[in-house]
């Protein structure tokens, strides 16, 4: 298979991971997005800029059909997370074990803090119904409301990227070895 048929396919399921997802947890009201699992694995897979690409095409489909498009600026967590786990998580084509854990961890750091800062860009109030909840638990047991952004934006984002790093290591392992590597 040559490599930019191996690119397409990979790209487009990944795509689909996102979307199919997003969809899941959307329709069962989870308390998780799960709308980053193809961005990361297509940047680990083929290259942080497939995962770049992968979690754009996610963002703006969201934002034109789901949101509005004024939420295409939470591409930024994406990109973080493509960055991220396409630059650490493998090295001479590799997938190293020991970095797994603190990836995971680097990650629902940044996307917190990239997500509560655009919440409170947005109003300080999110629009996920388990984010809310926990914001406003906090609020009445007297927290500030700006880390009570940040705090319930981070317990969702520990749920979501645990789950989706699982999603992604069961994707990775299913994926037919052609389509891994060159």
């Amino acid at each position: 298979m040559n490599n930019k048929k191996r690119y397409l396919i990979v790209m487009i399921l990944c795509v689909l991971l996102n979307e199919v997802c997003t969809r899941l947890a959307g329709y069962y009201n989870w308390p998780v997005w799960l709308d980053m699992t193809g961005t990361a694995l297509a940047a680990v897979v083929l290259e942080p800029a497939a995962g770049l690409l992968v979690g754009l095409i996610n963002n703006f489909f969201l934002s034109i059909f789901v949101y509005d498009a004024s939420s295409l600026v939470y591409y930024s967590i994406s990109a973080a997370t493509a960055l991220i786990v396409g630059l650490n998580l493998k090295k001479d084509g590799r997938i190293v074990c020991k970095r797994i854990l603190p990836i995971i961890l680097a990650v629902i750091v940044a996307s917190t803090l990239l997500a509560g800062t655009l919440i409170l860009w947005h109003g300080g109030v999110s629009t996920a119904i388990a984010e809310q909840n926990y914001y406003h638990q906090l609020l009445a047991r007297g927290w500030n409301s700006v880390l009570a952004c940040f705090a319930s934006t981070g317990m969702v984002k520990v749920f979501d990227i645990a789950l989706s790093a699982v999603l992604f290591a069961v994707c990775y392992l299913l994926l037919p070895k052609r389509l891994k590597t060159e």
